[in-house]
């Protein structure tokens, strides 16, 4: 019997460190399955090429959000047709199913080892569960795009009042990401910023001065080392694509995108320390801020954007479970 062919769209960047990840689960999934299936991995612009019709889906990784839901539609629609696997940010799993937001929430997570217990945990299933509950799509595991969020500029930004007095590049619109910023007074330009190539750059026609960004993506002189919250992503298929598989395939689909999920978490993170020397070796300032002010950020999100979600029904249980993990 030939091997299925199976078709994996990145719709995320950087292109190169979510083409690890298929490698590596199409790896250990032959030493499971030996010679049952083959991965292809498409990046938007060459699934795009495949089907024209589909041009907005570029929007995905670049444009501005008045394309956004088209685009994410359109993500989805593949996923639901001839795309059996792929892998995006929280924030565009959050238009299907908002508790998804929660992963974006910043300093949510104290540490890459609480975030580890809370994604691959009984959290990290309710919350899978939940989408294939309310949606046609299943999401398999949780990556990493970077590990932490930091504030790039071209100047440097020294202290929180600064901060406020930003106009922020924001990839999403109303969400746990913008009201990072507006708690500090910081105008937000919810635009898709992350093209071509995967950099974020700041683009002086949005009236834009600093953005919202990983070492991995970032194209600038200045970083405030915030590390406000974890750059998440996740693995889908869709729930028309599971149900063809044999009970044995999808126990292995499991147990594999579990653990290759885990090890490319530990990618971006090494990664991340590696982008950061070389930002520095490359005359990138990095400012952290001190120790009252790196406190008082951290107080004030709590205060402002926590107890905002906690208002509400859906997300308290989980925030509350979130944090004693």
């Amino acid at each position: 019997m030939s091997a299925r062919k199976l078709t994996w769209l990145i719709a995320h960047e950087p292109v190169e460190l979510f083409q690890r990840t298929v490698v590596a689960f199409a790896e250990e999934l032959d030493k499971v399955l030996p010679g049952q299936f083959e991965i292809k991995a498409l990046t938007v612009p060459e699934y795009v090429d495949i089907h024209p019709e589909l041009n907005v889906l570029n929007t995905i990784n670049g444009g501005d959000l008045t394309q956004r839901d088209i685009a994410t539609n359109a993500l989805f629609t593949a996923l639901n047709d001839d795309i059996d696997l792929s892998q995006t940010q929280t924030h565009i799993v959050a238009m299907k199913n908002p508790l998804f937001h929660l992963l974006d929430i910043p300093y949510l997570f104290t540490s890459h080892d609480h975030a580890t217990r809370v994604l691959d945990g009984e959290i990290g299933e309710e919350l899978r569960a939940n989408l294939e509950k309310t949606s046609e799509f299943k999401a398999l595991g949780f990556t990493y795009s970077g590990g932490y969020r930091v504030v790039g500029s071209n100047h440097k930004i020294n202290d929180l009042k600064e901060l406020g007095e930003q106009k922020v590049l924001v990839a999403t619109n109303k969400g746990p990401r913008t009201k990072t910023f507006e708690v500090f007074g910081s105008a937000t330009v919810p635009v898709s910023p992350h093209l071509w190539a995967g950099y974020d750059n700041i683009y002086e026609d949005t009236g834009a001065t600093a953005i919202d960004t990983t070492y991995l993506r970032f194209k600038g002189t200045h970083i405030l080392k915030t590390n406000h919250s974890l750059f998440v992503t996740t693995i889908l298929s869709s729930k028309k694509f599971w149900a063809s598989l044999t009970a044995q395939q999808q126990d292995a689909f499991t147990e594999i995108i579990k653990t290759v999920a885990t090890i490319e978490r530990e990618w971006a993170i090494e990664e991340s320390a590696k982008f950061e020397q070389k930002f520095k070796n490359n005359g990138v300032e990095f400012t952290e801020l001190d120790i009252t002010s790196d406190s008082k950020m951290k107080y004030m999100c709590k205060k402002k954007v926590h107890i905002y979600y906690e208002k509400h029904d859906k997300f308290k249980p989980f925030m509350d479970r979130i944090k004693t993990s």
